[in-house]
């Protein structure tokens, strides 16, 4: 089971400061600034991060990176756990055939 609060994390051997996922964040104060040997990273502050994942898009140092826990997922909803699935209401801009995909999930068994 994943901690929720920590979904994005940071590699900070690949990060070299360039603020680039302060600079995208649309939450003032989720990623900080700081120095480590005199040379400037980026950490994530997990009380204020809301996992959108626009600092991994922008990211081109491969320095940000996601739990994914898609196989636990399947495994979890093919032993009969229940799943509920909540989207945000920006689904509907960004994907045309939302519905469909709520069909699907559902067919599967999911809440």
């Amino acid at each position: 089971m994943y901690d929720f609060n920590n979904l994005i994390y940071l590699k900070e051997e690949e990060c070299v400061g360039c603020n680039k996922c302060v600079v995208e964040c649309p939450v003032i104060g989720a990623n900080i600034a700081y120095l480590v040997d005199g040379k400037n990273k980026v950490k994530i502050n997990e009380e204020k991060c809301i996992h959108c994942g626009e600092c991994i898009k922008v990211c081109d140092h491969n320095a940000r990176e996601f739990y994914d826990d898609t196989e636990q997922f399947f495994k979890d909803l093919a032993s009969g756990k229940k799943i509920s699935l909540i989207a945000a209401p920006s689904i509907q801009v960004n994907l045309d055939n939302y519905k469909n995909l709520f069909g699907y999930f559902k067919s599967i068994g999911i809440n």
